[in-house]
């Protein structure tokens, strides 16, 4: 099957706008579907980013061109789970056809 059109960075974002929140929200676009439903928010801090495999050893997302901000793992479950909420939304819309 092939992969959507996702297009979570044209969602409005709840963080505050910058390079590093558009950049986050193109890393979950780019998020295989199969491998986005698998998180759990129950898993603790260090769970999920096993679970990505980006972070470093300092706690935060490694998140190419962005230099502004930090993804910690609070940031990051906030916005993927808004990504789910906005995939659950247009999926159906994305895979029909």
């Amino acid at each position: 099957m092939t992969e959507p059109a996702w297009n979570f960075e044209a969602e409005p974002t709840r963080e505050e706008i910058s390079e590093t929140s558009f950049n986050l929200a193109a890393y979950f676009d780019a998020m295989p579907d199969a491998r986005m439903l698998q998180y759990d928010p129950a898993w603790s801090d260090e769970q999920l980013m096993t679970w990505d495999g980006n972070f470093t050893s300092e706690g935060n997302l490694l998140l190419p061109c962005s230099e502004t901000d930090d993804v910690d793992a609070a940031m990051y479950r906030r916005v993927i789970e808004h990504c789910l909420e906005y995939r659950a939304r247009v999926r159906e819309a994305l895979t029909v056809g």
